[in-house]
């Protein structure tokens, strides 16, 4: 039996400005990429935390998304929208963390990434950072 894969990377957007309109694309925190040829059919577990700074009377709504690219071929959202929502009266910094598994992927050359959506939304004040994201991608064979 093949042995599992483990990767992991870490990244981090901002300070952010004030969005009460969207982004005109998606922002990336941090990527991954897992070679999957040794181990054959498998799945990966991908986990994401980060910790997310606000400033005093800062309103957000942070969405999440992540990106799935195959041997070079185009970006894919996979998965749900992971949001994060927070109003914050002080200076304050929060954990935000999740997980999705990607089942039964033939193999091959993943590149998993998490961005920051187009439509998230911080209001009142700008210089929201997401510091310290970290990407964790573990490949098991099936």
């Amino acid at each position: 039996m093949a042995n599992p894969i483990l990767k992991s990377s870490t990244g981090g957007v901002g300070p952010l400005p004030v969005l009460t309109t969207p982004l005109t694309h998606d922002l990336p925190i941090t990527t991954i990429n897992i070679d999957t040829a040794p181990i054959g059919v498998s799945s990966v577990l991908l986990t994401f935390t980060a910790q997310i700074n606000m400033t005093a009377e800062l309103n957000a709504n942070l969405v999440f998304n992540i990106m799935k690219v195959v041997d070079d071929g185009p970006a894919v959202k996979i998965g749900p929208s992971f949001v994060f929502s927070s109003v914050a009266e002080i200076f304050e910094a929060e954990t935000f963390a999740f997980q999705y598994c990607d089942e039964d992927i033939r193999a091959g050359v993943y590149s998993y990434s998490v961005q920051l959506a187009s439509n998230s939304f911080i209001g009142v004040a700008a210089g929201l950072t997401v510091t310290n994201g970290t990407l964790t991608g573990l490949a098991v064979p099936r």
